[in-house]
């Protein structure tokens, strides 16, 4: 592997870890938002004032500025794909910090996927031979 292409795959990294802890906040603020018979704009004024959101959305920011850098040095048909990697992570996330029950049919969905970037990089590594 190439120095410069190291440091992408870390960026990217980096990136997939910002978006799905930041979804995982994002999650967990808006149920922190539920309330029997209330109006969306109630649900709005608690979204606002929910720290989880703004930790969140501060998460997805950073994940967007990484992967504008990654896209800065490498093919959009290669970290697009990568970023794919934050749905496994987004899963077991849900179910350590959410308690979400993430049942056999998500797991085999976010394999399949997770296969999918596998042979998205491999396939990069190999044509860079």
């Amino acid at each position: 592997m190439a120095k410069g292409q190291g440091r992408v795959l870390l960026v990217l990294l980096l990136a997939v870890v910002a978006l799905a802890v930041g979804e995982v906040m994002l999650a967990r603020g808006m149920k922190g938002t539920e309330g029997e018979d209330i109006r969306w704009t109630e649900t709005l004024v608690r979204a606002i004032k929910s720290p989880w959101i703004w930790a969140g959305a501060g998460l997805l920011l950073v994940h967007l500025i990484l992967y504008m850098l990654a896209l800065s040095k490498a093919d959009l048909s290669f970290a697009l794909p990568m970023t794919a990697l934050s749905y496994p992570l987004s899963a077991l996330l849900a179910q350590a910090f959410l308690a979400e029950r993430v049942g056999p049919a998500r797991w085999l969905g976010t394999a399949l996927i997770a296969a999918g970037v596998a042979v998205v990089g491999l396939g990069e590594a190999m044509g860079r031979r």
